[in-house]
């Protein structure tokens, strides 16, 4: 029985010590690095935040608003809304249509003081939305002009995003819809996310430099709302038996957060195409006319080409990424195959336990396995089976998310783990290198 390790820490340990500050600067100077550098620069995970929380109190005055003026009739617009967005049904949508009811004996009217709030909510987050491109493009503020552009993208991102949603409805309506709906949405998004941002910007960036931001938040946002489909009514389900009622804000919130998450990330990454130089950005640029009109990018000139990821580095990470999704899915079989052992979480947190796992086999499983090596040998192999049980049972007491019943659980666990690794290491090899395989060889 071979002892379980995490196979991306085994990769990286065969990195020389000397070169991993190499494998530092070249991953820092490549776009990926950049992107990161840009995003810590611009207080990426602040701004998530913001726009998370200014778009929650935007929202919930809008559909209180919908409700209110909503004709009989039609008084559940909101919550229906939800609910098809959302795809759910039973409890979670009879708790959504319960939130969003409009008491008896209500009026349909609506105050001055309403219709303020809802502006102010509105312009807040477009001077949000504004401050975060403004950033990420490196521009300076553009006072009380950036509030009257902020007021006219708010305008924008209204009217856009009802043609928008009048689109997709009329794509609903059409046969084999679901073969049409992403590309329409990518399409639409990408005017939505390149006009938006231009405005924000004062026009002060030329929308085909905003281009590559745009299509990019078109297609984040497309597949974030492919995965809401997913995964938000089951999370919409279970925070509302747990909560209540306010179990659905609790989701709600989460969902703002990534999808806030995902604009920031999309943005940071059309600016530092943007700004990028190398030749091969150049290159791009320059061919799909992605760049300031009137301005030329010569392609022979001297740019960072020795910056960046070299092959070599890339293939390494590349097999550290595909060594750690075998350790995730040999978990996820570990859990559905035995009942004494239980992950409460989805992916990530499938991504996480195998990571921590990982580390806690590289730091304490070689000096166990030294320990117990004179009893290896006595029973062929079988106190590397209670090593590794005693490795997972250390895992979960290391973290609220893994529950493991017993040592007996415990060493099935890591017995089924061993094997689904092998297994699928075999069946999907990771990425080698010829040359590493001709050293073997020798």
């Amino acid at each position: 029985m071979r002892r379980i390790r995490g196979p991306w820490l085994a990769q990286l340990s065969e990195v020389p010590t000397r070169g991993v500050s190499e494998l530092v600067e070249r991953l820092q100077g490549s776009f990926v690095g950049r992107c990161v550098g840009r995003f810590v620069r611009m207080a990426g995970l602040d701004r998530c935040i913001v726009l998370s929380s200014q778009a929650f109190t935007a929202l919930i005055p809008l559909l209180i608003l919908i409700t209110t003026l909503a004709p009989a009739d039609q008084s559940n617009a909101a919550a229906d809304a939800l609910i098809r967005k959302f795809e759910l049904t039973g409890d979670s949508a009879a708790a959504v249509h319960e939130l969003f009811a409009t008491p008896a004996g209500s009026t349909s009217g609506v105050s001055v003081s309403s219709a303020v709030l809802l502006l102010f909510s509105g312009v807040s987050f477009t001077r949000r939305l504004q401050t975060m491109y403004r950033s990420a493009w490196d521009q300076e503020k553009a006072g009380v002009r950036g509030g009257l552009f902020a007021a006219l993208g708010l305008c924008a991102l209204l009217a856009e995003m009802l043609v928008l949603v009048a689109v997709r409805e009329f794509v609903r309506t059409l046969a084999l819809y679901w073969l049409w709906i992403v590309p329409i949405s990518i399409a639409t998004g990408l005017v939505l996310w390149t006009s938006i941002p231009y405005l924000l910007l004062n026009r002060q960036v030329h929308w085909r430099r905003l281009l590559a931001a745009g299509g990019a938040t078109a297609l984040g946002t497309s597949l974030f709302g492919l995965a809401t489909t997913v995964y938000m009514a089951p999370l919409v389900t279970q925070y509302t038996q747990e909560f209540g009622l306010f179990g659905i804000t609790i989701a709600l919130i989460g969902w703002l957060l990534g999808a806030a998450v995902v604009l920031v990330s999309c943005t940071v990454i059309g600016a530092e195409f943007d700004a990028s130089q190398g030749p091969f950005f150049r290159l791009v640029k320059t061919r799909l006319r992605l760049h300031e009109p009137g301005v030329e990018l010569p392609l022979d000139a001297e740019g960072d080409t020795d910056a960046g990821l070299n092959r070599d580095d890339v293939v390494m990470l590349l097999r550290v990424l595909a060594n750690w999704s075998v350790m995730a899915g040999a978990v996820w079989v570990a859990t559905a195959l035995l009942p004494g052992i239980d992950v409460h979480g989805g992916f990530f947190t499938y991504l996480a336990l195998s990571l921590l796992f990982g580390l806690v086999n590289a730091v304490l499983g070689p000096l166990l396995h030294l320990v117990a090596l004179p009893l290896s040998v006595l029973t062929v192999g079988g106190a590397a089976l209670v090593v590794n049980g005693v490795l997972l049972l250390l895992t979960a007491g290391l973290t609220a998310r893994l529950d493991v019943a017993g040592l007996g659980s415990a060493i099935l666990g890591s017995v089924v783990i061993s094997i689904v690794t092998t297994v699928i290491e075999l069946v999907v090899r990771p990425i080698r290198d010829p040359d590493d395989d001709a050293a073997e060889r020798l």
